[in-house]
């Protein structure tokens, strides 16, 4: 029936069917009001069932259109309000979803460009967990590891502070690079290794230096695949010595890391240059870690230095301080000039390390890599060069990648850079006899 037949025929019209005609939108409850022919007992009644079938419809009422067709048919029923709430609220979602949909579509294409677009949490945050593990297969890591990854906890230690704390008949190996270097990581990888391909024991010094944090390093990769250090972790001076040999090997060797702290390159820029880029809070942290480095310097261990250089870091971007990695490092060099020889005493080797150096493309890549120094850090390795040559000390460059790392923060451990490392450390390191180690740890 058509809107002109429900009004011809309103006096033989029940109110169930009136009431039918207006939910339907055929014709109005004012339209029929105007004939004068609706007696206000059928209007009554009429509204007693818009006003059930108002509550009905909008209850029913889920998608914008629907919640368009109520406000149409009850333009003034009771729910006008919470239906254009409703419509708001759903075009407000609709909208998220758009927009989630189109970050998950930007995130895939930058993910397909660079895998270390973006954090774990960054990640989790958009894609769902199908297209996660649909992700990850293909990565051949497992998406838990994406899903519960935490940044590991390092604690610090204690490291020497008086000359009887420097245990003697060690090789002392300084690990040197500014903050966000990838010593830390590059440290992690090798101790790592050690642990599961060499022979690691416990040192025989009476402080217990550095075993917890050594401890923490090493399960970064207990499983080959890591979670790295967030950028956000506290940037200490570490000192641990420990005994290592080749697995059957007879004899041990006995050997301290060293990681200086990346603050120490920025203390050197501040006296350089007169400037302030340290934060108060770590002063005394710089302090300390300065006497230890110059008890260890002037001990009569043998020596090793590693400069960590982050090849990634000189070609794409500033540190987030404003201050580059070669400006912090040239600073270095002219403290090391003017401070005195840092080599001058029983120093073995000195290596320059690039880190990241996935990244150098090429046939000869160690040779680019020998470039890429020369063309960023010309003085620094001016200085080291000119210092180990007139100390007698081998000059190495070796590269270093900790292998591949997926959203910034999941690393798959590739050893054959840290092997590299740990072989030039057997060759360097005489072990000591078993009859030393007993009257050692019998006296």
């Amino acid at each position: 029936m058509d809107k002109q037949g429900y009004i011809d025929q309103l006096e033989d019209l029940n109110a169930q069917q009136l009431a039918e005609g207006i939910f339907k939108g055929i014709v109005t409850f004012e339209e029929l009001r105007k004939t004068g022919e609706f007696d206000a007992s059928k209007q009554k009644s009429v509204r007693t069932i818009l006003r059930r079938k108002d509550d009905d419809a909008f209850a029913s009422a889920c998608t914008i259109a629907e919640l368009e067709r109520y406000l149409t048919v009850f333009a003034d029923g009771n729910h006008v309000f919470e239906a254009h709430t409703k419509i708001q609220q759903i075009r407000e979602e609709e909208t998220a979803r758009e927009r989630k949909s189109d970050e998950r579509e930007a995130m895939f294409r930058k993910i397909k460009e660079d895998i270390n677009e973006y954090t774990p949490d960054e990640i989790i945050n958009v894609l769902s967990d199908n297209d996660l593990r649909d992700l990850c297969d293909e990565l051949g890591i497992d998406a838990s590891t994406v899903r519960e990854y935490e940044p590991p906890y390092l604690l610090p230690n204690v490291f020497p502070q008086e000359e009887d704390d420097v245990p003697q008949g060690y090789t002392d190996v300084f690990f040197w690079g500014i903050p966000s270097s990838g010593k830390t990581t590059a440290l992690a990888a090798i101790l790592s290794t050690i642990k599961k391909d060499y022979t690691m024991e416990a040192s025989d010094t009476q402080k217990k230096f550095g075993a917890t944090y050594r401890d923490r390093l090493i399960n970064i990769f207990k499983n080959d695949i890591g979670g790295l250090p967030g950028r956000t972790n506290e940037d200490l001076t570490q000192y641990m010595p420990f005994l290592f040999s080749e697995r059957g090997e007879k004899n041990k060797r006995k050997i301290s890391f060293f990681e200086l702290s990346g603050e120490m390159f920025k203390h050197f820029y501040d006296e350089v240059n007169d400037a302030e880029t340290v934060d108060e809070s770590k002063k005394e942290m710089i302090e300390q870690s300065f006497i230890a480095l110059d008890l260890l310097l002037n001990s009569n261990n043998q020596k090793i230095h590693f400069f960590f250089i982050d090849y990634h870091q000189e070609t794409k971007h500033l540190n987030s301080t404003g201050v580059s990695q070669s400006q912090y490092l040239e600073a270095a060099a002219t403290y090391f000039r003017d401070r005195g020889n840092i080599f001058r005493k029983k120093t073995d080797a000195v290596y320059v390390v690039i880190t990241k150096s996935d990244e150098i493309k090429g046939d000869d890549r160690v040779e680019t890599g020998k470039v890429f120094l020369k063309e960023n850090f010309g003085s620094f390795i001016d200085v080291l060069i000119n210092q180990c040559k007139r100390n007698s000390v081998d000059f190495k460059v070796k590269l270093f990648s900790i292998g591949d790392v997926y959203f910034k923060r999941i690393c798959k451990i590739d050893r054959s850079y840290s092997h590299d490392i740990i072989q030039d450390l057997l060759k360097r390191i005489r072990p000591i006899s078993n009859n030393l180690l007993k009257t050692i740890f019998n006296s």
